[in-house]
């Protein structure tokens, strides 16, 4: 397998287990753990929001480390520190700790987030790091959703409960660890000199504003599904297998969408009206989820899912396709969206069970789709066309 084909594996496998797996596993089995532990909904909320708080304050150093040392050390060795993390939750006894286990699980991942588009960027040309990166979000969503789907009915009573569960995801986070150290090499755009403040200066470029207000809420709105949505669907009646079903269609269709969005917005040679449509699309399906009963219309979920996912993989290979920004400084670029981005996976979901506990879950998704509609408003802004990806390309 050429170089590029195994780092695009290992993305995806660390995607798959770190996010599908480590992260995800918490959501599937929050109705046990919220009555094992007496989590309300909105303490539910933010425990799994710490996870983005934790990002939003290790982003920038993320980025900045990546750029310095490689995305080969730093991703490794985040995976092996994630994992500790993951396999701690085991011990938590109430909301405080679980948060606490999440905030430390959320600073792993940012230093692995700005580390896998950058391993893509110096191992494929420019003009496939967006698809490329797509497959591995894809990797991320499939593998959630089978978790989400059997996360409750199998895996927990098969291992013994929902705390074996987080020990055995933490082992296959370090055994993936050790598989991406051993695949991926680090490409020529390493940064010498790569300080921390370079993340936060990127705030100066008007793209950079852009694609982190898209991306704070996009990633808001999908951390506050995965948080209600098993509890939203159970309260609606739904048995534990429908709920997992209904979870893996959502997630499945978003990873089809993963890898389909980026190839259709190539194929056009634009991005802004990928962007909009899918932002417009997602947010009229959960206006619409929000007023039906939940029971028969969770098949809008997908096409939300076909909405958002559509334009996920974009956001994070942006930075690379804007001219000062570009491979070498990726690091950098991406701890600034993760930073932001995290921030609204901690506020978003935070916002929406408040909003849900005190005047229910309709309202709460009410909120969800005005979230998704307002990415509409910084995309208006963003250039429509990759114009130096081919230059790029030709030159890497």
């Amino acid at each position: 397998m050429e170089r590029g084909g195994r780092t695009t594996a290992a993305c995806i496998l660390v995607q798959a287990v770190g996010g599908g797996l480590g992260w995800s596993a918490l959501p599937a089995v929050m109705p046990e753990v919220a009555r094992d532990l007496g989590l309300t909904r909105a303490s539910s909320s933010a425990a799994f929001g710490a996870a983005s708080l934790g990002i939003a304050l290790a982003a920038p150093l993320g980025g900045a480390a990546v750029d310095r040392l490689g995305p080969r050390r730093v991703a490794a060795a985040a995976m092996i520190f994630g994992a500790a993390a993951c396999a701690a939750r085991a011990w938590a006894v109430g909301p405080l700790s679980l948060s606490v286990m999440m905030l430390l699980f959320g600073l792993h991942i940012g230093f692995v987030a700005p580390s896998l588009p950058k391993a893509l960027a110096g191992a494929l040309p420019l003009a496939r790091v967006a698809r490329a990166n797509g497959l591995a979000l894809l990797g991320y969503t499939l593998a959630t959703a089978l978790v989400m789907l059997i996360g409750r009915t199998v895996l927990a009573p098969v291992l013994g409960g929902w705390r074996p569960l987080m020990l055995a995801s933490a082992g296959a986070m370090v055994a993936s660890a050790a598989a991406f150290y051993a695949t991926v090499r680090d490409g020529a755009s390493l940064g010498a000199h790569a300080p921390l403040a370079d993340s936060l200066r990127m705030v100066r470029e008007p793209g950079m504003r852009r694609v982190g207000a898209m991306h704070f809420l996009l990633f808001g709105g999908y951390l506050a599904l995965l948080a209600t949505l098993p509890q939203l669907l159970t309260a609606a009646g739904l048995s534990k297998g429908k709920v997992g079903l209904c979870i893996a269609v959502w997630l499945t269709s978003a990873g089809v969408a993963n890898y389909a969005g980026p190839w259709v917005s190539d194929k056009i040679g634009s991005r802004r009206p990928l962007i909009l449509a899918g932002a417009v699309t997602a947010g009229a399906a959960l206006l619409a989820f929000a007023v039906v009963p939940k029971g028969v219309g969770w098949p809008l979920l997908a096409v939300a899912a076909l909405g958002g996912g559509s334009f996920a993989p974009l956001l994070l290979t942006a930075p690379l396709e804007m001219p000062r920004v570009g491979p070498a400084r990726a690091g950098a670029a991406l701890g600034l969206l993760m930073l932001v981005g995290q921030a609204g996976g901690f506020v978003v979901p935070v916002l929406s069970g408040v909003i849900s506990q005190g005047m229910g879950f309709s309202a709460g998704m009410a909120f969800l789709a005005l979230v998704h509609l307002a990415i509409v408003v910084p995309a208006l802004g963003l250039a429509s066309a990759p114009k130096r990806t081919a230059t790029l390309a030709a030159s890497h």
